[in-house]
């Protein structure tokens, strides 16, 4: 069974799948969690209970969710494109999924090494 992502508050209940979210947006007390058909879910958790309940739900599933500085978490199945000098990230499934989002360098410079030392060690 495909693995999903359960979040409940109050009244409403959502469920994504995990391979699906692409990536969460900090809004304030609020966050957007965006999914491969490009729908956005406005969810009423901070991004850091999001990244709770994400790192409890999947556990090591082989999904690889990755906080980056105070306003997203990335599903890394989906970075695309990295640009630390524009400060640009695209995320994209090379089909038709597309979202271009900006970054501080430093997180994005972060992100670059992660990527290139992981792919060392593989």
């Amino acid at each position: 069974m495909e693995k999903r992502i359960v979040i409940s508050k109050g009244t409403e209940l959502f469920m994504i799948p995990a391979r699906r979210l692409v990536y969460i947006s900090s809004d304030g007390n609020y966050s957007n969690a965006v999914t491969q058909d490009g729908r956005s879910i406005l969810l009423s958790y901070q991004l850091g209970q999001l990244e709770d309940i994400i790192s409890e739900q999947l556990g090591d599933t082989g999904f690889d969710f990755i906080r980056l500085g105070r306003k997203l978490i990335v599903n890394m199945d989906y970075v695309h494109y990295i640009d630390t000098a524009r400060q640009q990230l695209i995320l994209s499934d090379c089909v038709s999924c597309r979202h271009e989002l900006t970054a501080s360098r430093e997180v994005l410079a972060q992100l670059k090494a992660y990527i290139e030392a992981s792919t060392r060690n593989d």
